[in-house]
Formats: C-alpha cells, sequence, structure tokens
C-alpha cells in the first residue's frame, strides 16, 4: 500500500515537473516569435 502511494505519488510530480518545464518552453517560444514580429514591424 505504502509503495503504491508512493509511486501514485512520484507520477504526479513527475507530471508537474514536465507541465511547468512545457509552460515555461512555450512561454519562451512565445517571447521569441513577438520579438521577430517586432523587429519585422520596425523595418516598415
Amino acid at each position: 500500500m505504502f509503495a503504491t502511494l508512493t509511486v501514485l505519488a512520484a507520477l504526479i510530480s513527475g507530471m508537474f515537473v514536465l507541465t511547468i518545464a512545457s509552460t515555461v518552453t512555450a512561454l519562451r517560444r512565445e517571447r521569441d516569435e513577438l520579438k521577430a514580429m517586432m523587429s519585422r514591424r520596425e523595418l516598415f
């Protein structure tokens, strides 16, 4: 029982970390796209 709960807690923690990492990556990508869009806009 304890082992099962430990494994479940580890899986939930891992999923949480992956979610945070995915969110940070998406925000960085969006920031880079916004910078690129602004630099193209300045050219015109």
